[in-house]
């Protein structure tokens, strides 16, 4: 009888934790890597091509590096939520977890293109892809890098 209620609560947590769980998990494998910015759109004003494609992104765990050709120009930790609709992504720039000082945003992700909309510090979190004038949103599209 004891172990039939362990095992009842054992299925009861991992059912109330998976579907979130799984589909982020999952989410952040396939983020896993090195990334080039395809475009980006800054406020409402897009990034000429030869400024936004000399930008890349490694991804190692919940970790990002951003580089500027072989130059690093940035770095930090993010989480996402896959559960959510879109899905939603935060960084944290450097190394705090300060939620005062989070780009909240949103992604979609398919295998080879990661897009991602989000905002500046103390921000509400974009609801769609897009970057108007004066909104404080970046819109940036990156393209996994061929090897």
């Amino acid at each position: 009888m004891q172990w039939k209620i362990i095992g009842i609560w054992a299925c009861l947590l991992l059912a109330a934790d998976s579907p979130k769980g799984d589909s982020s998990r999952m989410d952040l494998e396939t983020m896993q890597g090195d990334w080039a910015l395809e475009s980006m759109v800054a406020d409402g004003s897009p990034v000429p091509d030869d400024d936004a494609q000399c930008l890349f992104r490694t991804v190692k765990g919940d970790q990002y590096t951003v580089f500027h050709f072989e130059k690093e120009i940035s770095k930090g930790s993010f989480k996402i939520d896959a559960s959510k609709n879109p899905k939603t992504i935060d960084f944290y720039p450097g190394t705090t977890m300060d939620k005062t000082k989070a780009m909240a945003g949103i992604y979609a992700l398919d295998k080879d293109t990661l897009k991602i909309c989000y905002a500046t510090p103390g921000k509400d979190r974009p609801k769609e892809f897009a970057s108007k004038k004066d909104s404080s949103q970046t819109l940036a599209i990156w393209k996994r890098e061929k090897k």
